[in-house]
């Protein structure tokens, strides 16, 4: 009886110290933190393509890490533009992949010098996050717009 009761402390021991082992091997869940990005904006104007070299752009998430916003710096959206705008994309839902974050969101209004701008509403916002560089495309109001960039540091 002692025999058997020993026998099933130690396997008892055994599993124990196996589970122990495969948690302390598990990598926790990295939550995407928030980032600057530098790149190329390019905006399909009905007067053709426009790129913008050295855009900045701040990634934002949330605590949660669940949605962001994404705030791009001194952005023109056509070479004729008079001034440069500060725009903020808020609202974006953040799905974690192995790399990085699938980014998605169907429709907001942007923020930009301290309003919104219904009439450039943003659609069909598209975009990842992998490694160090961030992809995204979406419309303001019918103007598609891209934009890929390197993290910075």
């Amino acid at each position: 009886m002692k025999r058997t009761i020993y026998l099933m402390l130690a396997i008892a021991a055994i599993l124990v110290s196996c589970d122990k082992s495969e948690k302390e091997n598990e990598q926790p869940v990295q939550v995407l933190k928030s980032t600057d990005y530098s790149g190329t904006l390019t905006v399909n104007a009905s007067s053709g393509a426009f790129d913008t070299e050295n855009v900045k752009v701040s990634y934002y998430a949330t605590e949660k890490a669940d949605s962001a916003s994404i705030i791009m710096y001194q952005v023109k959206f056509s070479p004729r533009m008079p001034v440069s705008l500060d725009v903020t994309v808020p609202g974006i839902v953040v799905k974690p992949t192995e790399k990085g974050a699938i980014l998605t969101c169907d429709s907001i209004v942007p923020l930009a010098m301290g309003g919104e701008y219904p009439n450039y509403t943003v659609t069909g916002f598209e975009g990842e996050i992998v490694d160090d560089e961030l992809t995204f495309s979406l419309k303001f109001g019918s103007t598609p717009t891209s934009y890929r960039g390197q993290a910075t540091k």
